[in-house]
């Protein structure tokens, strides 16, 4: 098994974003305190692939006898290179037949919630993170033009506490799967799928400056209400 950050060199969304600070430390840094926090407890090491030399350089200063580095090959670094490709070329690398893959752009993991995931990955072959919607999926619509209709028919007059709750976001932070199935599925999403739903409030995805300043801004509110996160010492 590999502990998997992938951290390319471009951004158009924010621009060198891996290695710009999020509260005083390289965004990066904080997957990589996630992925050392269950390194052990999975047997697996963790590994970097990126293109950047920045990121290269930033490793071994500080995390030289922790995190392999996998210099990822110019055809995977695009913005049209699929991670699936990303993911499968760093197991080809070393030898891994199943992998836990960490994203950058999901900065913020809650200590239980990885302590949790540590242990559905040990029972089951897929797992992956899920939370609670911000908005209720029954108020998304379909346009056609300036006209729409409900994405998901529903009486629009029940009370909010009435209405499903078995609704669940794919936040992204976190992907456990094996390298034959996602080889032949080409889904980190197959139909074997655990999903363990996080005590994460809601989903942190880094893709643009405002949601840059939101994650800062999720960052600081956690903190002040003593949720216990992962977060990088060095």
């Amino acid at each position: 098994m590999l502990v998997i950050v992938p951290a390319r060199q471009g951004s158009k969304g924010v621009p060198g974003k891996n290695t710009k600070d999020f509260r005083g430390v390289p965004l990066v840094e904080w997957s990589f305190a996630a992925g050392l926090a269950i390194a052990r407890d999975l047997g697996a090491p963790v590994v970097c692939t990126t293109d950047d030399a920045a990121i290269g350089a930033l490793v071994q200063r500080g995390y030289a006898d922790q995190v392999l580095i996998h210099n990822r090959a110019a055809n995977l670094a695009s913005d049209t290179a699929g991670m699936a490709g990303v993911v499968l070329d760093v197991c080809k690398r070393f030898g891994a037949t199943r992998y836990v893959l960490l994203q950058p752009t999901s900065p913020l993991r809650l200590l239980d919630d990885l302590a949790a995931l540590v242990r559905e990955t040990k029972a089951h072959e897929t797992v992956v993170s899920c939370t609670n919607p911000c908005e209720h999926p029954e108020d998304l619509i379909v346009l056609d033009g300036a006209k729409g209709v409900p994405a998901i028919p529903a009486p629009k007059s029940a009370r909010r506490q009435d209405r499903a709750t078995e609704y669940r976001f794919v936040d992204g932070s976190y992907y456990a799967g094996r390298v034959n199935t996602l080889l032949d599925a080409d889904t980190f999403l197959p139909a074997d799928t655990r999903y363990h739903t996080l005590e994460m409030p809601a989903a942190v995805d880094i893709d643009t400056p405002h949601d840059w300043a939101m994650a800062e801004a999720r960052h600081d509110w956690l903190q002040a209400q003593g949720y216990e996160f992962v977060r990088p010492t060095r």
